[in-house]
């Protein structure tokens, strides 16, 4: 029997098409950006690397990002600041947003929460623990609080 006669049903089924998630890393450590759009890249991410929060939300609805992680202590804004003005916004208000930084204090991550932030990891932040918070969050799984 040939096979180009009997198209198999898995060629017969259309292709579903999903939007590659999107994800912005602003950090004004350029090998930090790098390493950590590296690591997205390989997951399969389309990732958009900038140095600084102005940078982040003067781009951020030409990219529409599903995904913001931010560095807290940046020179023009910190992550703080970034973090609360993208929850004002309509478009920032939904997107996960994860702090990954060097001030980890407990005042710190209280500062994260209440500015916007969904989670909150210290450099250098764990590859599986980072992937694995935004799999679960592309997957559905919103952060509790």
């Amino acid at each position: 029997m040939n096979d180009a006669a009997h198209p198999s049903v898995e060629r017969d089924r259309p292709e579903i098409h999903r939007p590659v998630p999107r994800v912005m890393i602003a950090d004004d450590n350029p090998d930090h950006v790098a390493m950590t759009a590296l690591l997205l890249k390989t997951e399969g991410y389309d990732v958009r690397g900038v140095p600084s929060g102005t940078t982040l939300l003067e781009q951020f609805t030409a990219f529409r990002p599903h995904v913001v992680i931010l560095d807290i202590g940046m020179p023009d804004q910190t992550g703080y600041d970034v973090a609360r003005s993208l929850r004002a916004s309509s478009k920032g208000a939904v997107v996960l947003l994860i702090a990954i930084t060097g001030h980890d204090t407990q005042a710190d991550r209280w500062l994260s929460r209440r500015s916007g932030f969904d989670h909150h990891l210290a450099k250098p932040a764990d590859p599986n623990t980072l992937t694995a918070i935004i799999r679960d969050y592309l997957a559905g799984n919103r952060p509790t609080a």
